[in-house]
């Protein structure tokens, strides 16, 4: 009889360490973010570096946790590139055009796996390998933002040093000061009496004004029905008529072309235009040499 009770409690023992290693493995698991009652596929990512991430942290597809990090490690021949294992609810569909990147939820936080859904229409399976990216994140945000503060703050240490900023708001101080005295002297107030002038002349004379724009709108109605393409084609007329007389000219055409061409007709008739002034300038002097004629019909020897 004490065997069996001996029997039983071990086996009650038994149950019990094998129920708290259970519970034990759970607790560990849960505390990862693991739940090793559901089932889950594993994946691998490859990335040039992991900027941070550290196993346990959350795998996320559109803002909702789908998983986690299990492991990384370095890989390659080299140690050149990062391994990342992590598993995903079975679930989830993944297509296979899709990426995953390294994101950082803010300056407080831990990093975060993030897998970017592609479209194909075939999907990743269990242990298949996604190639992956980090994102630039608020950090670097910051980093870049501090260090345009310190160019801006030195840009603003030179000014004053150099005496711009100073120079600039003498500047500004003579500027305000002339406006004072433009404003004080009563400049402002006669431009604009000289406005409302200019436009009471305007209103005044809204007749002339208007028989102005009548003659301008008759003068667009002339042109918009004159014929101009015929007009221009005449006038195109025209100028090759006269390309084709200078043409004739400079080939020594005609008496305009031969005058143009041959320099002996040329002095020849300046020569007898030269004997013709002088013969009417000797008429002119001495007309009696030849017209002598008498009253009565004879002619002196």
């Amino acid at each position: 009889m004490s065997k069996k009770i001996f029997k039983t409690q071990e086996i009650k023992i038994a149950v019990l360490a094998i129920v708290s290693l259970a519970l034990i493995v759970w607790g560990i698991n849960f505390l990862k973010g693991k739940n090793i009652f559901k089932k889950q596929f594993t994946y691998y990512g490859i990335f040039e570096e992991t900027s941070g991430l550290m196993p346990a942290n959350t795998v996320y597809i559109n803002g909702v946790n789908v998983g986690i990090v299990d492991k990384i490690a370095l890989f390659g021949s080299q140690n050149e590139k990062v391994i990342v294992t992590f598993t995903v609810n079975k679930k989830v569909k993944i297509p296979k055009n899709s990426q995953i990147r390294i994101v950082s939820p803010g300056i407080v936080g831990s990093m975060q796996l993030e897998c970017v859904l592609g479209d194909a229409s075939t999907f990743f399976t269990n242990g298949d390998t996604l190639f992956g990216y980090v994102q630039p994140g608020m950090l670097a945000n910051v980093d870049v933002i501090k260090n345009n503060l310190d160019t801006i703050i030195r840009s603003l240490k030179n000014i004053i040093q150099d005496g711009s900023l100073q120079a600039s708001l003498q500047n500004i101080n003579s500027t305000t000061d002339k406006l004072d005295s433009i404003m004080y002297s009563g400049q402002i107030e006669n431009i604009l009496a000289d406005i409302k002038n200019f436009t009471n002349t305007i209103k005044s004379n809204d007749s002339e004004f208007d028989s102005i724009i009548k003659n301008v709108n008759q003068f667009s109605g002339t042109l918009k029905n004159a014929d101009i393409p015929k007009t221009l084609e005449d006038l195109s007329g025209r100028l090759k008529q006269l390309e084709n007389i200078l043409t004739k000219i400079e080939n020594g055409e005609g008496t305009l072309g031969k005058l143009n061409t041959n320099d002996t007709l040329y002095q020849n008739l300046q020569h007898s235009i030269g004997n013709l002034d002088e013969l009417i300038k000797d008429i002119k002097a001495n007309p009696k040499r030849y017209l002598n004629v008498t009253v009565f019909g004879g002619k002196k020897k």
